[in-house]
């Protein structure tokens, strides 16, 4: 009998240790209350839990603004989820905070903006999660105004949403930690000022000349010097390096419609991207288009690149991209010629 009692007070033993490593460990790894909060995966250099969207826009001969192409939805929407399934339906509000954006830059050296008033509706922002579920059936939906979308001229924009209450706090709580408890919409707009595939037809204005005043400098320098203002495509500037940086100073202010540039006598041999910006004073440059060589049109050796609206400005930055297998003979440029009306 003392033997049975003794095995039985064992067994009670162990259990009650079990019982207490087992809470422990689950102490360790998780908080006890159900935690709600966001998990969009970010791709690339967007913010930690965000959802990222593109827009471009450029504007037309008078000057007005014009959508070309974005994968902006009509409504986004964001789920919630829980840590553990609930034990009863619960609804999870949100709302967007502004605050959030200067912390943000300010944390990440970066200079996001709010988006334009009216572009997204943001008010009564919440999610369903039913009874047993871990994930919201309902999500979070943000209304986006199509109509607005070329209000979107900045940089970028960011829309920080933040949960912020629970209908049955009996049932879980939001979560503590901000880079779960807050998700970013992301706009990243390109304002385009070069129209893709324009050939010779499409320039407008007549090419600057004579070309004696202006001054030319490369980062990094070129290997093989020979003027690209000459008129003559067999004397040319060639690098050793994949990238190039070819900075023009005109000298004079230009009402600048397009530029044309003569880099091979092949298509095979043009740069694999392509980066253009325009300044006034040589300091501050816009960047007014980034087409890739699929983008721009090459004939008899040039390559075109058409404004849609003229652009005044006295220096023109052009950044040029090769792949690391293009031969170092064929990372040239011959000739730089600028149209302006």
């Amino acid at each position: 009998m003392s033997i049975l009692k003794y095995s039985i007070g064992c067994i009670a033993l162990s259990a009650m240790l079990l019982a207490c490593s087992k809470d422990k460990k689950y102490d360790i790894r998780g908080d006890k209350e159900v935690k709600f909060f966001f998990n969009n995966l970010a791709l690339g250099n967007a913010p930690q839990n965000s959802i990222s969207y593109n827009v471009a826009n450029r504007p037309d001969a008078t000057g007005a603004i014009v959508n070309i192409s974005h994968n902006f939805p009509e409504t986004i929407k964001v789920p919630v989820y829980a840590t553990r399934k609930v034990t009863d339906e619960v609804v999870v509000s949100a709302q967007l905070d502004n605050s959030l954006i200067a912390e943000y830059n300010a944390a990440n050296n970066t200079a996001f903006e709010a988006f334009p008033e009216g572009v997204l509706s943001t008010s009564g922002l919440t999610a369903r999660i039913a009874k047993d579920m871990d994930y919201s059936t309902d999500s979070i939906t943000i209304a986006v105004n199509q109509s607005l979308i070329t209000s979107l001229t900045g940089k970028a924009y960011l829309a920080p949403v933040r949960l912020t209450s629970v209908s049955k706090p009996g049932v879980g709580a939001i979560t503590s930690v901000q880079g779960s408890s807050v998700t970013y919409i992301v706009v990243n707009p390109e304002m385009r000022y070069i129209q893709y595939n324009a050939g010779a037809a499409d320039m407008t204005g007549t090419i600057i000349n004579p070309r004696s005043g202006w001054e030319f400098s490369y980062n990094p320098a070129p290997i093989a010097t020979g003027s690209v203002v000459d008129g003559n495509n067999n004397t040319f500037m060639r690098w050793g390096v994949s990238s190039v940086q070819i900075d023009l100073n005109m000298n004079e202010t230009k009402n600048v419609t397009g530029v044309r540039i003569f880099t091979a006598s092949s298509s095979t041999y043009n740069p694999m991207s392509y980066s253009m910006a325009t300044s006034d004073d040589g300091i501050n440059y816009e960047v007014i288009g980034t087409p890739a060589r699929a983008n721009i049109t090459f004939s008899s050796g040039y390559s075109y690149f058409a404004f849609y609206k003229p652009i005044t400005a006295r220096y023109i930055r052009l950044i040029v991209g090769y792949t690391t297998s293009t031969n170092t003979n064929n990372r040239r440029l011959a000739e730089f010629d600028v149209y302006a009306n």
